[in-house]
């Protein structure tokens, strides 16, 4: 499995405040961490700082600490439910840094006490001069404790800063295709964007855009998650899907498949596709498994999932939204559109209004994919409107776009923008505010709280439904459909000829 860490901007400064001292000594310290576990990935979700006291460490251009300093760590971490996490600074130096002998027989004499104490492997941690950390969590007992490296290290905040280990997560080349996008920004900010795990949940109007354009950034690893199936209703803004999509009964994630191995520009490409719910709780655990989530989906319980796991997974969702009105006579009257980075210290989902909690439990027991129900509304409820535009959705896909830019690549230094809103009618973007959720939002206090988190997913019938439709097609469509995916992977070799001719 693989493993990373994540970190607050705040936990992050209250570290390296501490650790990165003026007279250039090293230091360090202890602090708790919580698990959140994916499919293939277990982060370390990095909590309070637990400083020393007088007499517990000692400073000598070098740091070492007393036995009791590391019981009381453990057992404080014991007491809140976490892992304990050992940190200390390598102030000289720049980037991340190897686990050097000296430091790993150090961080191996606390690893069992951990274990013991809390439950949990213990979590080493190194900072460098620059703010860049290198991390481990510690797997075995007693003489085989071995440390495991982390992939990354993730600190969320009004930009996304990530620390990658360039052993387990090489810098990628920039390939011939990528030469503009790389003199946009530069070399380290298009290694950190094409390395980084981005997930895209719903492959709509706006996610099949939002993946394909990701794909041509040069992002090595985008995985798509889309239950639905193409129909004929979605052809007028759903990009890549035509008419034999919708008589073979494709799935969206299939078509998503197609798009991205023509359009990605990465050398290293591993791209996956789920036809699953990211409210089922393998779609669930796999989305655990991303740095970064776009939110195009258009429901209540999958805004919630994404809104929880923003929150307590530490995972930023850039989410959107889009709303068309018709006047009375039935003539065009306005569009408005939103986007937003949703994380802690930014208000969630249900603060700025996104979706209604009241209706999740709705969605989940089926109501809302009962005509019954829906017919019974009121008529300007939010969940009939059915409006939708590929003009006005692709302007939804390049506000969503805009956000991750800023958050990722900081022009001028200036990141996460806050929520914005787009009307149509008169043209202006306004600023919805900078603040954070209402006071005792549960989303915001569960921050950082990983696995502990409760869990929003559950089975879905209208994924499960979706899936056996496609999978019941008669033996004509079956035999077409074979024959499509033959012609697709003779183009995936042509395009993957091409692409190494290209390089």
């Amino acid at each position: 499995m693989r493993r990373s860490v994540a970190m607050t901007a705040s936990t992050h400064s209250g570290l390296s405040g501490h650790l990165l001292r003026a007279d250039g000594q090293e230091d360090l310290c202890f602090a708790t961490w919580h698990p959140s576990t994916g499919h293939g990935r277990l982060t370390a979700i990095l909590g309070r700082p637990i400083l020393p006291g007088d007499g517990d460490r000692h400073v000598h251009g070098n740091a070492s600490f007393e036995a009791n300093y590391a019981l009381r760590a453990a057992q404080e971490a014991a007491r809140a439910g976490a892992g304990l996490a050992f940190a200390h600074s390598h102030p000289r130096g720049r980037g991340r840094q190897a686990l050097n002998p000296i430091d790993q027989v150090a961080e191996s004499r606390i690893a069992n006490l951990a274990r013991e104490i809390t439950g949990l492997p213990l979590v080493g941690l190194t900072v460098a001069g620059d703010g860049s950390w290198s991390a481990r969590i510690w797997s075995g007992l007693g003489p085989s404790v071995a440390p495991g490296l982390c992939d990354s290290v993730r600190v969320i905040g009004d930009t996304l800063s990530v620390t990658f280990d360039d052993n387990l997560a090489p810098r990628p080349d920039t390939a011939a295709a990528q030469v503009r996008t790389v003199n946009t920004w530069g070399d380290e900010i298009q290694a950190t964007i094409a390395r980084l795990r981005v997930a895209v949940a719903g492959v709509g109007s706006v996610g099949m855009d939002a993946a394909e354009l990701l794909a041509r950034t040069g992002i090595e690893h985008i995985g798509v998650f889309d239950f639905d199936t193409v129909e004929t209703v979605n052809r007028d803004r759903l990009r890549g899907a035509g008419a034999l999509d919708a008589c073979l009964k494709r799935s969206k994630a299939h078509v998503a498949r197609r798009l991205l191995a023509q359009a990605s520009t990465a050398l290293r490409a591993k791209h996956e596709f789920h036809e699953l719910s990211i409210c089922e709780p393998e779609g669930l655990r796999r989305l655990l498994d991303f740095d970064l989530i776009f939110s195009c989906v258009d429901r209540p319980w999958p805004r919630h999932v994404l809104n929880t796991i923003a929150y307590a997974d530490l995972i930023p969702v850039i989410d959107g939204g889009l709303l068309a009105f018709r006047n009375s006579d039935g003539s065009f009257r306005n569009a408005y559109w939103r986007s937003a980075v949703v994380r802690p210290g930014r208000p969630c989902l249900v603060c700025l209004g996104q979706y209604d909690p009241g209706i999740v439990q709705v969605e989940r027991d089926g109501s809302l994919d009962d005509p019954s129900y829906i017919a019974n509304l009121p008529p300007d409820s939010p969940l009939r409107r059915r409006e939708n535009v590929a003009g006005i959705a692709v302007s939804v896909t390049a506000a969503l776009l805009q956000q991750f830019i800023s958050y990722l690549a900081h022009p001028s230094g200036f990141g996460d923008p806050g929520p914005l809103r787009f009307n149509l009618r008169h043209p202006t973007l306004v600023e919805m505010g900078h603040g954070s959720c209402e006071s005792g939002c549960p989303y915001q206090l569960t921050a950082g709280c990983g696995d502990a988190r409760l869990d929003p997913s559950a089975s879905h019938e209208a994924a499960r439904k979706a899936r056996r439709d496609r999978a019941a097609v008669s033996a004509s469509v079956h035999l077409a459909r074979q024959l499509d995916d033959l012609l697709f992977a003779s183009g995936e070799w042509l395009t993957g000829w091409a692409s190494r001719l290209d390089t």
